[in-house]
């Protein structure tokens, strides 16, 4: 079996604060390096549960995060950017068995450890077919869209009561408690990994369908300020609907996240 790894920052434990994210302190190097270590123990776990072939997905920022020097032995990585599917590159490359989303987090406008959906700077909430959705949503429509499951998701608990209910016979991993925007209850290290382990693991087994969205989608985007609507109905096909939110139709998930990434592109240069 082939897994695809996408991988995130936020949702990792022991992160959560937003300087721990970005490139330039000691805090996101502390970061990276527990990123890199809970991936790890999702290839560990995917591996001894049956896996052949193991593929990390860097998804976090410019996609430079991951050390491929601390990387298990076992997994390949993707990293670099821009790419034409963003997080989740490499899904197009021959068949998969499983997507696992590791250190995923809840969406904009929700509760949860740093919450937010694509760019927090620019988007304050993203709509597909008149639902709020998240990153975990998004991804996993790609994944459907190849005819991928998603087998496993870690986070924070908040992320794990939105992806439950999108995600119903995914393995769920909840590796901090969030008790707040910037605060959390996080499980140590060294557990983490423990129950990353065992939860890729266990997802190995599961019997799990591809998430099936209908076609088209209708997106609608609430942007932070008016200026980003201001910048985004520049793109065709993208309308506007009001001071902050502009809409597109996409034929599927994968044009729809191609659009969103672009849009984030866009937002980047103001």
């Amino acid at each position: 079996m082939r897994i695809l790894i996408s991988a995130d920052i936020e949702g990792i434990s022991g992160v959560c604060a937003p300087e721990q994210t970005v490139p330039g302190s000691g805090e996101y190097e502390r970061a990276r390096r527990l990123m890199t270590q809970e991936v790890n123990a999702a290839v560990e776990g995917a591996l001894e549960g049956g896996a052949s072939e193991v593929w990390v997905v860097d998804g976090h920022g410019r996609y430079r995060n991951l050390l491929i020097e601390e990387l298990h032995e076992r997994a390949c990585l993707i990293s670099g950017k821009p790419r034409l599917l963003g997080m989740m590159s490499g899904i197009d490359c021959g068949t998969w068995h499983g997507l696992f989303m590791i250190g995923y987090h809840s969406r904009a406008g929700a509760a949860g450890v740093l919450a937010h959906t694509i760019n927090g700077s620019a988007f304050a909430e993203i709509r597909v077919n008149g639902s709020p959705v998240g990153e975990y949503f998004l991804n996993g429509a790609v994944a459907g869209f190849f005819g991928v499951p998603v087998r496993l998701i870690s986070g924070d608990d908040c992320l794990a009561d939105e992806a439950a209910a999108v995600f119903p016979s995914a393995e769920i991993v909840t590796v901090k408690e969030a008790l707040g925007n910037r605060a959390a209850v996080h499980l140590s290290a060294s557990m983490a990994h423990q129950v990353l382990r065992e939860g890729a693991y266990q997802a190995m087994s599961r019997a799990v369908e591809p998430l099936v969205v209908p076609s088209p989608l209708h997106v609608q985007i609430d942007t932070v300020r008016a200026f980003h609507a201001d910048l985004f109905a520049m793109l065709p096909g993208v309308e506007r609907v009001s001071p902050v939110c502009v809409e597109f139709e996409a034929e599927n998930p994968v044009l729809a996240c191609r659009t969103l990434n672009s849009l984030s592109a866009m937002a980047a240069s103001l």
